[in-house]
């Protein structure tokens, strides 16, 4: 249901729960944080994700400068 510790530290490259959650957050990837400090990650939602059945990163919010005539 929920990567592991050992499948978090192979996904982001971090040892620790703050550089999963760093990690996790700027990738776009949805988490909670479980009592235990590391982010819990739905299994399912990787596997799409990898499989390329979902976006890899959702668009950020930017300004749209052509727009308002900007560059």
């Amino acid at each position: 249901m929920f990567l592991d510790r050992t499948e978090l530290q192979q996904l982001t490259g971090y040892v620790r729960p703050s550089g999963h959650i760093r990690w996790l957050a700027f990738n776009d990837y949805p988490f909670e944080i479980g009592r235990d400090g590391y982010p819990r990650v739905l299994t399912s939602f990787v596997e799409k994700r990898m499989g390329g059945l979902l976006p890899e990163k959702r668009t950020r919010n930017r300004p749209h400068f052509e727009a308002i005539g900007g560059r």
